[in-house]
């Protein structure tokens, strides 16, 4: 790093100044190779290179006229060209097509386009139905994360903050790649990737697209995610950012639950604090009474662990974040070298103290309500950390071969302290105050992100331009959960009498889980395009290429719990039960008072299981072929088809249980047809067969559960994949730069859809996975992104962007599940909604943006229709995620050439994050909580 900012500084002092750009088709918005680009007047000119960009270097300070041309183009001269002293001008110039008569376009010289524009004009050129967000948003909407900011894309909605649904559809349906190179989840629950790890100040855009061409992955139906990183700048570029907030539940509040910390915390890590002890190397045995060497183990283990089992109280600080980036392009060994370096760190503090959580059951005909499992108060507190570093280098071996090298890693910690509190009937048979169940919960999850990507691209001159470009990417994903803790205990209250239980036939006893995912990807492609001019004289292009992915997780989990002996028993202070002279071996053979024998109090005995411990293996291998066909100078065919052939194998420690596979060919035939109605006008429409394959904890045949009282989580073997058959039509509209009218229509019919299930007649209440027969999903969408001054000039300052999706959907209840339910619900449905997918999703914001004055504010408001978040068996009603109404504010004001400062106000209304059952018109909350406002005050300097 030393070496190249040595050479920035190197060419800073060189007496002239510099031109850098770019080339494309105004038509197609490609790169234009091997154009010519020349200074008139002078003799200092160049060509493009595989980019499209040129270089011209050593020009005295001064005004120019710049010629660029190229075959079968119009040549254009731009005017008005100042060059500066030691300074970078860019100059992107877009060629149109030549008619008959060749003539030379002259326009005036003026700034590079944004990024907005940009990404509209990507989606005007795509084959496909796409749309995005680009890293003027981001800035404009005060998005802090890829999360947050894939919320303002048409269609597009969050589960839990962090999981993206695209079209209703979430989870397996949505495929997410870094630089075009898929990205493993960390959560093993989950089959997608949790996208509030990607800061958003070290990305460039984020692109969904939702229909399907050969070149992708197979495995998506909603959107597949590209997730596009900073690329190195034209010229020397640096920012650095910080911000403070406020939430109003959180910030200062002295209430703040929490528990103690490792020194590390503040960066994501867990410093040892929660790890298994040292000295416990060993299984901790069973009890033993005669056994000196099981007893010294035993009481050896109980002590070696800390003895906090429930939260603390502490005053939560601010939040904050902070971010630096650094970029630019210099010279080694005579050729071009691109770099970017970025870093981001952000701490918030979340808190509520308002929740609540239930548990219902409808178990008999004609009941007026349902009855109640459980019903608790819910307090939590959660600290999160997030830390990400991204460094970029692109190299040009000459004009016709780059490689590039992309290197990222995300680090982040989540320390959540929880505390249940309420009616627990199973404990006593009781519903009222004098029955009480409590339940403490500590959660630390650290993740990691690791990615290395080297990728080339290629032009072969003397085989009709056909370029070559192949990436390999190495990923390695992982999440601990060091030393989760659960302490449930309940009490009787009969008049001035209070007796405090752990009644282990009810819930589980007090427990430590440690828990660690590793996942690696090994991620292999390589495409070759090649043009060719067909009978009508245009341009067509032929694409062939292959794809090898290779995962392999490992799963582990120890389990350790505490039993207890007459006489040490819970006492309503967990203090006081841990005492030192309660735990462990407390009276030994030779004590008098022993009897002869080890006797315990409280004390540790090894609670693992075999089965909850899996490796797993995936490897998809792929091929295709393509072609883009101008059948005409106004309709664009793009086909083809892609074979994917999956082998995914995951086996639990305990071999009694059935592995689960997955062995599948499929041939997935695609078709995208754009006619273009007008220069700004295109109408789009196609088909395509993708997939959707269940993910490696689905698989995984065994039991698992992240808190007392909630359900437990039950894999399946014998799952199968998904195939769904996707048709699509757009019409699109872009009057003016930036701007964007649009209408889309969809229909997905799915065959073995997985959908997840809540077994309440369960003896405790399971979530496990299945395939049902068949699932529809049809909607419309609706965009639009335009300035005011259509209404008056005095509006101009004014944007208006917007988009509806309305959808509809269908899954069929398979037979025996629809017996158990019409048992108790003889009117039901045999049909229900898809899991996760909303009615309907709205976005708005309005910006008034004053580029004189540096002045942008922007008003945003997203909210989405109510969603299955739980399919219930036995006839009790789904659980549904009720729609939610989300307001933002952002101001931002330039203070000079280099200060930017902003504020901002987010979940203005606060509104209740509510899941629900919903039974003879009476709603019965599964949970509820409010987050809080969070309001953000921040600066920013750049260099640029």
């Amino acid at each position: 790093m030393i070496s190249l900012l040595s050479l920035t500084v190197s060419v800073a002092f060189a007496q002239s100044g510099t031109i850098r750009g770019q080339l494309t088709s105004s038509e197609t918005g490609e790169e234009l190779i091997g154009a010519t680009v020349v200074i008139k007047g002078t003799s200092n000119g160049t060509a493009t290179d595989l980019d499209g960009k040129f270089n011209l270097t050593n020009i005295k300070p001064g005004t120019y006229e710049v010629q660029a041309s190229y075959i079968s183009y119009e040549p254009k001269t731009v005017t008005g060209v100042v060059v500066k002293e030691n300074e970078v001008t860019v100059l992107n110039i877009p060629l149109g097509a030549a008619t008959t008569k060749l003539k030379e376009v002259v326009i005036e010289g003026r700034a590079i386009k944004s990024s907005e524009n940009n990404l509209r004009n990507t989606q005007k050129k795509a084959a496909v139905v796409m749309d995005g967000v680009s890293a003027e948003q981001f800035s404009r909407s005060g998005d802090s994360d890829a999360a947050a900011a894939l919320t303002r894309v048409t269609g597009i909605s969050l589960e839990g903050s962090k999981y993206v649904y695209v079209r209703g559809l979430g989870d397996r349906y949505v495929k997410t790649s870094l630089n075009g190179a898929e990205v493993p989840g960390l959560d093993p629950n989950r089959n997608t990737v949790q996208m509030d790890l990607f800061p958003s100040n070290l990305l460039d855009n984020l692109t969904v697209s939702k229909t399907f061409t050969p070149d992708m992955p197979g495995s998506f139906s909603g959107g597949f995610v590209n997730i596009t990183t900073k690329d190195f700048p034209d010229r020397f570029t640096m920012q650095f950012s910080t911000s403070v907030g406020y939430n109003d539940q959180a910030s200062l509040n002295g209430k703040f639950l929490s528990s103690n910390k490792g020194e590390l915390d503040w960066l994501g890590f867990d410093n040892g604090t929660r790890a298994v002890p040292d000295e416990v190397n060993y299984t901790v045995p069973f009890a033993s009474f005669t056994n000196k060497q099981d007893a010294e183990r035993i009481d050896e283990a109980t002590k070696a662990f800390n003895t906090e089992m429930g939260p603390v109280r502490r005053t939560a600080p601010l939040n904050h974040s902070h971010s630096f980036s650094l970029g630019n392009q210099t010279e080694v060994f005579g050729r071009q070298l691109g770099y970017v370096v970025g870093l981001s760190y952000q701490r918030n503090y979340s808190y509520y103290d308002n929740g609540t959580f239930g548990l219902w059951e409808l178990n008999s005909v004609g009941a007026e309500g349902l009855n109640n499992n459980s019903l608790f108060e819910d307090e939590r507190g959660v600290e999160e950390v997030s830390l990400g570093f991204l460094a970029n280098f692109a190299y040009k071996l000459n004009s016709n071969n780059k490689v590039s090298l992309n290197l990222i890693r995300n680090q982040s910690g989540n320390n959540s302290s929880r505390f249940l509190f309420g009616t627990f009937p199973a404990t006593s048979g009781v519903y009222d105050d004098r029955a009480i169940f409590q339940s403490r919960a500590l959660h630390y999850t650290q993740r990691a992100l690791s990615s290395a990507q080297l990728k080339g691209e290629h032009v072969l001159p003397g085989f009709k331009n056909s370029k070559i470009d192949w990436l390999t990417s190495f990923t390695l994903s992982q999440q601990d959960e060091p030393d989760l803790r659960f302490f449930a205990n309940d009490y009787y209250v009969n008049g001035t009498d209070t007796t405090y239980r752990i009644q282990p036939a009810a819930y589980t006893l007090p427990a430590r889980f440690f828990r660690n995912l590793d996942e690696t990807n090994l991620d292999v492609k390589v495409n070759i395009e090649t043009p060719f001019t067909i009978w009508n004289g245009l341009e067509a292009k032929t694409k062939f290429g292959a794809a090898a992915l290779v995962k392999d997780r490992k799963f582990r989990e120890n389990i350790y719990r505490y039993r207890f002996n007459d006489g040490y028993g819970y006492n309503g202070s967990i203090e006081n039960f841990f005492a030192p002279a309660n735990l462990g071996v407390v009276a030994r053979p030779s004590d008098a008072e022993s009897g002869g024998i080890y006797r315990y109090g409280v004390y540790l005995q090894d609670g693992s299981q075999r089965t909850n411990n899996y490796d797993g293996e995936e490897a998809i291998y792929a091929g295709y072929g393509m072609i883009d066909l101008p059948l005409s100078e106004k309709l664009r065919l793009v086909t083809g088809a892609r074979v994917e052939v999956t082998d995914i194998f995951v086996e639990s420690f305990n071999k009694s249980l059935e592995p689960g596979e997955l062995n599948q060919i499929d041939l997935l035939p695609s078709v995208n047809a754009t006619y273009s109605l007008t220069e700004k006008m295109n109408l789009r429409a196609g088909y395509s067969r993708t997939l959707a394959r269940p993910n490696f904890r689905e698989i995984a045949p065994y039991t698992s559960f992240d808190f007392i009282g909630e359900p437990a989580f039950t894999g399946n073997a014998d799952l199968e994949r998904t195939t769904i058959d996707n048709f699509d039509a757009r019409w699109e509209w872009y009057p003016s730069l930036g701007e964007f009218f649009g209408v889309s229509a969809f229909y997905k019919n799915f065959q073995n859809p997985i959908e997840r299930t809540i077994n309440t007649l369960a003896q405790n209440n399971e979530i496990f996975i299945q395939n049902v027969d068949n699932a529809k999903v049809y909607g419309l969408e609706f965009e639009v992104n335009k300035r005011l001054s259509f209404i008056s000039s005095r509006l101009d300052n004014f944007i208006v962007s917007s988009n509806l999706s309305l959808i509809k959907s269908e899954v069929s209840i398979k037979p025996l599940e629809l017996e158990q339910i019409r048992a108790v619900r003889p009117d039901a449905d045999d049909t229900r909604p898809l899991f996760g997918q909303s009615p309907f999703v709205a976005n708005a914001s309005l910006t008034y943006q004053n580029d004189l004055l540096g002045f942008v504010a922007t008003a945003n408001y997203n909210v989405f229709g109510d969603r299955i978040s739980a399919i219930s068996v036995g006839g009790t009603p789904n659980i549904y995620e009720r729609s939610r109404p989300i307001a933002s504010l952002v101001v931002s004001k330039r203070l000079g050439d280099s200060f930017t400062a902003k504020v901002s106000a987010d979940n203005i209304f606060n509104p209740d994050f509510v899941n629900s059952h919903e039974y003879n018109g009476q709603e019965y909350i599964y949970s509820s909580y409010k987050q809080g406002r969070t309001f953000v005050v921040g600066i920013t300097y750049l260099v640029n």
